[in-house]
């Protein structure tokens, strides 16, 4: 166990140091102990070092001899830097001194492999301090803590010790496990378990470690790992809490899960006599209804709300359950306490009920453990309402529902319950009970005007375990705070939003169901962009967005942890000052772990409702499955992010979507520009014979040559120019406007016109820099490829020419600029094309064949052929 040195900084202020108790000794170690010296030779590594030491031998030997469970640890620890020395001159051993005795063999420092200092037993002070203190939990273990003198950067701290005992509350079964890998490198990991031959045991290996080598050795069985350089394992957060990535060995006697039913049973049964205080709440109880279903939720809800959490686990109450009677003397109790509670209760109500182990961290996963008290770290009830099977959790806060309908149940995937036919792990209420169900409303009026003061108002319905959560906060939390939580919220969205009147709550009991409504206001919803000239107005869901948040670390080892399930569902509606006529544009997001759907709807024109639902699907995302699913949360935040704007003079305003591109567009790009790629592909390899030419081949490029090439390089600025300046028109903002019927500048002919010359454009681009390089190698393709290029561009320019006469919104762009540059375009192309067809430097400069490349036609084959 490698927490065995931990920091001085965990002793609370509150711990005392109280006088050595009996249990406490120096002694050699055990005559059974196979001691193992610690490599001091061994190199710390360059990644995995945590806190700044260096753990150089890990040893733990564990022998059962009948009873008696021993268990000894020997640490070697190199503080590697002085953040390592505050840590291993501070040693902690904890044991529990109701059950277990603990023996110092020896705790030295090493200097340079000789020991400058060792521990005498005045020098240990024994602490109680609670580790669970936060949660309320008391378990009586003490801290051996010794403050070593004189610890240097690079010093050895050994710790060898042993602690023995057993918990008694398990009786004459004997288990446990070793760890065989850490967050942290481990030099030299030994392990070992001595057995008595015979007696049945049972193991179980988890991540791929692997099986001990066994010897016997005087009627024991002996098991040994023998690891050396194990490096340090290190987790992502945010995991499930199901998952276990290290490699660790369990071991028990436990042969089934049956046998560990049968092993908790007698903890469960109730006492025999009378339970006066018990008898009293029943009559109360049975006199209030006749009806099981109230009754057995009056038993759960007297324990929950009479009954507070604290737990006095000190020894065999660890697992075993106070009594009734002093349960309610006290009333307090843990988990184990309120459910014996909760059954003595339900048993004189005449409500067959029984308690079920279960881990909330691991939930369906600990029916994959060895079977073993281990296994869980929570119990509750499970009773029969005839028929029905329902799971009730005694440690929650009172719940409210009017009936099992509109109570939470508890689930934690599968339980095991203690009752005398129980074989395996049984599904527990399944993941409806704990379905986390929201629905907000919220309500952004800015019909005032641009520049008016605007409302905001946000209705909350919580349902079910969501209902529970918000009841909690609002019983936990003073109002105040919740509400400059909540504005808080909401002002990193709207600049200037203020409170306008407290929040409201509505708490439906019966329903298990809470309203909670909150009212804002701002001096203006709407920003100016004096630039464009015109009013801007983001539409914000940051409820939505919660959920859409990307995670923070995305190359992960393992599972990414989620919440689920989930669902939630925002309206939201936005009042505006401007009548919009629009085509609604629904929005539908699906992935393995959860679905988007957005509806667009307008009541009237100056309406806007977004209608959005959020459902998880899964409570994990995998690791390989990261980059699939974060894809996912971009694509829907993307599709999500929704503005207006108004343009100054306009009738109506525009709506649009946000800065991003359009995916039509983007699409049709992308599929042109495949096609553009094969199509230049085929053209660099196409190898025409030369035109017929006079004598001498030229050898480069020269005379009226020049000015193309020049030409052709200043045709990829302008057209690189006129692509930038295009993009925001295929923006999802300028695309919806443009292109969605009903919008101020909406045209039919605006999508194939944007579409078609930017596909154009990028086809001129691609072209420039194939004809560049086919005049670098003189290729006999150049000038049919260069003639084409020109009626490309004269194309192009007269077909942009043309839409700006058949789109009324481009009309007025048109300038006798344009018309002048048209006219030299045109000009320039004829010029170029007719020096390309009749010039005989063009014959004898375009000559090289792909085929042959390396040197020209031979000038005697090209004297015979007819001259131009």
């Amino acid at each position: 166990m490698l927490a065995g040195i931990g920091l001085l900084w965990t002793l609370l202020a509150g711990a005392a140091p109280l006088q050595a108790p009996r249990g406490v000794s120096f002694a050699p170690p055990p005559a059974w102990v196979d001691p193992q010296a610690a490599p001091l030779d061994a190199t710390a590594p360059a990644e995995g070092l945590s806190q700044g030491r260096h753990y150089l031998l890990a040893d733990e030997q564990v022998r059962v001899a009948g009873n008696t469970l021993t268990d000894y640890q020997h640490l070697a620890t190199r503080a590697v830097n002085e953040r390592g020395v505050e840590d291993v001159a501070n040693v902690q051993i904890r044991f529990d001194p109701s059950y277990q005795t603990l023996t110092i063999h020896r705790i030295e420092v090493l200097r340079a492999g000789k020991a400058v200092s060792r521990v005498s037993p005045d020098a240990v002070k024994l602490l109680q301090r609670e580790a669970s203190l936060e949660s309320l939990i008391f378990d009586g273990r003490l801290t051996a803590h010794v403050a070593l003198h004189d610890v240097r950067v690079g010093d050895v701290v050994e710790t060898v010790y042993s602690v023995q005992g057993h918990n008694p509350v398990f009786g004459a079964h004997r288990f446990g496990s070793f760890d065989l890998e850490w967050g942290m490198p481990v030099a030299y990991r030994h392990a070992r378990l001595l057995w008595p031959q015979g007696r049945p045991l049972h193991w179980k290996l988890h991540n791929g470690a692997q099986a001990a080598t066994v010897a016997e050795t005087r009627g024991e069985l002996d098991h040994r790992w023998r690891l050396r350089n194990v490096p340090a394992r290190l987790t992502d957060s945010d995991s499930p809490g199901w998952y276990d990535p290290y490699a660790w060995a369990e071991w028990g006697e436990f042969a089934d899960w049956a046998a560990v039913a049968r092993w908790a049973l007698p903890l469960y049964q109730l006492p025999a006599g009378p339970l006066p205080a018990v008898d009293r709440e029943v009559a109360r109880i049975a006199a209030a209804t006749q009806d099981p279903e109230q009754r057995l939720l009056a038993a759960l809800r007297f324990v929950q709300r009479e009954v507070r959490y604290l737990g006095i686990e000190m020894g065999a109450n660890s697992h075993a359950p106070h009594t009734p009677e002093l349960v309610l003397q006290r009333r307090f109790g843990d988990c184990k306490d309120k459910t014996l509670l909760s059954l003595a209760l339900l048993r004189g109500l005449g409500i067959p009920a029984r308690a079920a182990l279960v881990h909330t961290g691991l939930r369906q996963a600990a029916a994959d453990r060895l079977p073993t008290p281990w296994a869980f770290n929570h119990v509750l009830v499970q009773a029969d309402l005839g028929e029905r099977r329902v799971w009730l959790d005694p440690t929650r806060t009172p719940q409210a529902g009017k009936g099992v309908a509109q109570w939470v149940q508890a689930d934690f995937g599968r339980a095991l319950l203690v009752d005398a036919g129980t074989r395996e792990f049984v599904p527990m209420a399944g993941p409806e009970a704990r379905l986390l169900r929201r629905d907000m409303r919220t309500v952004l009026d800015a019909s005032a005007g641009f520049d008016k003061p605007t409302t905001f108002t946000v209705t909350t319905q919580a349902y079910g375990e969501s209902a529970e959560q918000l009841r909690n906060a609002l019983a936990t939390t003073s109002r105040e705070d919740l509400q400059k939580q909540y504005l808080d919220f909401y002002a990193a969205s709207y600049t200037g939003l203020a409170v306008d009147q407290p929040f409201t709550v509505r708490d439906d009991t019966d329903a298990n169901q809470v309203e909670l409504v909150e009212h804002y206001r701002m001096p203006a919803y709407w920003v100016r962009d004096d630039k464009r000239e015109r009013w801007v107005g983001d539409l914000e869901v940051p409820d939505l967005q919660e959920w859409l948040r990307r995670p923070k670390g995305l190359n992960r080892q393992g599972p990414l942890a989620l919440r689920h399930p989930v669902d939630f569902r925002l309206v939201s509606e936005f009042r505006l000052p401007q009548r919009w006529q629009l085509k609604p544009d629904p929005l539908l997001v699906e992935d393995a772990a959860f679905v988007l759907r957005r509806e667009e709807a307008w009541p009237d024109a100056r309406t806007l409702v977004l209608t959005d639902r959020y459902q998880s699907r899964s409570d994990h995302v995998g690791a390989a499955d990261m980059a699939r699913y974060v894809a996912q949360l971009d694509k829907a935040r993307t599709g999500i992010n929704y503005n207006l704007y108004h343009q100054d003079g306009a009738d109506t305003a525009t709506v649009a979507g946000g800065d991003s591109p359009h995916w039509v567009p983007v699409m049709a790009g992308l599929i042109g520009l495949g096609a553009l790629i094969w199509l230049v592909r085929r053209l660099a390899r196409w190898d025409p014979q030369p035109r017929p030419h006079g004598a001498p081949v030229e050898t480069a490029i020269g005379g009226w040559l020049y000015l193309p090439v020049i030409g052709l390089f200043a045709s990829l600025v302008r057209v690189g120019n006129a692509l930038v300046e295009s993009a925001p028109a295929l923006t999802v903002q300028a695309w919806t406007a443009l292109t969605r019927p009903g919008s101020p500048a909406y045209h039919p002919l605006w999508a194939p016109t944007l579409i078609v010359e930017s596909l154009l454009n990028l086809a001129i681009a691609m072209g420039a820099v194939l004809l560049l390089w086919l005049m670098l190698n003189r290729r006999s393709s150049l000038p049919r490829l260069y003639i084409a290029w020109w009626v490309l561009v004269v194309v192009t320019l007269l077909g942009d020419a043309a839409m700006h006469q058949l789109i009324p919104a481009l009309a007025g762009d048109w300038t006798d600029k344009n018309s002048v540059e048209l006219g030299r375009t045109c000009v320039f192309g004829v010029i170029w094309i007719s020096y390309f067809l009749r010039s005989d430097r063009v014959r004898r400069t375009f000559v090289c064949r792909r085929r042959a490349a390396t040197a020209p036609p031979d000038a005697a084959e090209s004297a015979g052929s007819p001259a131009s």
